[in-house]
């Protein structure tokens, strides 16, 4: 009987130390994935601001409303991409001194290097961005007196 038990806790104890690798490998792949989704979110990041100078090129050298508007939406594209890839919104629920309930939101900056790109391109983009400005508004003003 007491060789059976030994048995018993032999095959216990071999469960156990079979779940951290699990965990651990799980933890490993996670990582692997992060890296692989952040270099493709930088080359795809990098496509997209190369069309955006090809586009900034046609639109220095003659403006046509066709060209204003891919760029408008380049841009937007960029923009987009940029903010949902950099930051990851976090909650944390604790109780305070006095017991109360509290909930925290916190946004990290994931990537600080896509953060970086982002604010480059807006300082170098600025003056393109100016002109779109004033050609929506125009275009909102016709439309007021078009109405």
């Amino acid at each position: 009987m007491n060789r059976i038990n030994q048995v018993n806790n032999i095959n216990k104890t071999n469960n156990i130390n079979a779940i951290k690798p699990k965990e651990l490998r799980r933890a490993e792949f996670k990582s692997k994935f992060e890296k692989i989704k952040s270099e493709q979110v930088r080359e795809h990041l990098k496509n997209i601001y190369d069309k955006i100078v090809e586009q900034s090129d046609k639109i220095g050298e003659k403006l046509y409303l066709k060209d204003l508007i891919e760029y408008k939406k380049l841009v937007r594209e960029f923009l987009n991409v940029a903010v949902n890839n950099s930051h990851v919104f976090s909650q944390q629920n604790f109780l305070d001194r006095r017991g109360r309930h509290r909930v925290y939101g916190i946004v990290k900056n994931v990537d600080r290097e896509l953060s970086a790109l982002t604010r480059e391109f807006l300082n170098e983009e600025v003056d393109r961005l100016s002109i779109i400005k004033k050609l929506d508004g125009i275009k909102g003003m016709l439309l007021d007196v078009f109405m």
